[in-house]
């Protein structure tokens, strides 16, 4: 990426807070970026995996079945979401004279605006889950409806991060 776009400047500058050393996929460093990327959001899903677990065990032991249930669930779809980024096809990685054409500015643009919405999303849902997990040590009040929010958002994170795919699937084939 030659320069730094004014509309892209704001994304940048967010995904700098989540992650140290990010600065965009600059030519030579894009394919460190996008393991930076991944890795910021298995971090993150792990925390969120982390507190359903707590909560689980939690609820597993004094019999609360129902919540136990539900966290398990939440469990499910973040494995099934660190899976997803761990398995997901990487971009721009390709010879001089391949197939695939060079990343332009514009599609560099959406995949840091993508970038920093997935991150965003699995920021909300470690909050959600951090919050249910406290909900239950106080009071139990709102615990069920909290732990089914994190998970909504886990699955839609998964939905989303998809989507990335269709990004980069723009790159593999010169037009």
């Amino acid at each position: 990426m030659i320069g730094l776009p004014i509309e892209v400047l704001p994304y940048i500058r967010g995904m700098q807070l989540a992650l140290v050393g990010y600065s965009g996929y600059t030519k030579g460093s894009r394919v460190k970026v996008d393991k930076m990327v991944r890795l910021e959001i298995t971090r993150s899903v792990g925390r969120v995996r982390n507190h359903m677990s707590n909560i689980m065990t939690n609820q597993f032991k004094i019999g609360n079945i129902k919540i136990a249930k539900i966290a398990k669930q939440c469990i499910e779809q973040c494995d099934y979401l660190i899976e997803d980024v761990n398995k997901a096809v990487t971009g721009m990685d390709h010879a001089f004279l391949s197939g695939q054409r060079s990343a332009s500015n514009r599609d560099l643009k959406r995949l840091i605006k993508h970038d920093h919405d997935v991150i965003n999303m699995v920021t909300k849902a470690v909050n959600l889950a951090n919050a249910a997990e406290q909900s239950i040590a106080n009071s139990g009040e709102n615990s069920t409806r909290l732990i089914l929010l994190t998970s909504q958002l886990v699955t839609s994170c998964k939905g989303f991060f998809s989507a990335r795919a269709n990004l980069l699937a723009g790159l593999n084939q010169r037009k």
